[in-house]
């Protein structure tokens, strides 16, 4: 493994935990904190979109990296699973922070906590094709996972003005 991996996975984590504990602190602090939570939630998706990245590199080889896919799944699994608290009612537009998320999350929580829901479960899927080395389920699976993602954008993620 070469060093700059080592670092880039460090610094992930760092992020992660980063993350994780302005959240913490964010919500302790009430609703001065909500630009602080907005701010971690798009961290956490643009941490999400780089192992995402990471893993449709290692898809497209016709011999991947199983270490790096199976870690990759991994951390997909861990942050789908977090997803729905990334979300916590009065944490969408009107803090001073852009954001892209629709109203539609806390208008509609059963059908954000249902999206979200498959996305960890085929997250999980993903993971069962990467322990068993499995290049054609893996294949497949990474793009249910990617349907699912785009699935989620359409319905609750409000367009960019680059489209």
């Amino acid at each position: 493994m070469s060093p700059i991996s080592i670092g880039s996975g460090i610094r992930r984590r760092i992020l992660l935990i980063g993350s994780v504990l302005v959240i913490g602190a964010a919500c302790t602090a009430g609703a001065t904190g909500l630009p602080q939570i907005i701010h971690a939630r798009q961290n956490h998706f643009r941490m999400l979109g780089r192992i995402a990245k990471s893993l449709r590199d290692q898809v497209g080889r016709s011999h991947p990296n199983w270490r790096i896919v199976a870690n990759d799944a991994n951390r997909i699994e861990r942050l789908a699973s977090a997803l729905p608290s990334w979300f916590p009612a009065g944490s969408g537009k009107g803090h001073g922070v852009k954001t892209r998320a629709r109203a539609a999350i806390w208008a509609n929580p059963q059908a954000f906590t249902l999206a979200a829901r498959t996305l960890l479960d085929r997250a999980r899927y993903l993971g069962q094709a990467a322990d068993g080395h499995d290049l054609r389920a893996l294949r497949l699976r990474t793009r249910g996972l990617g349907q699912a993602c785009d699935s989620c954008h359409r319905r609750f993620r409000a367009r960019g003005s680059w489209w």
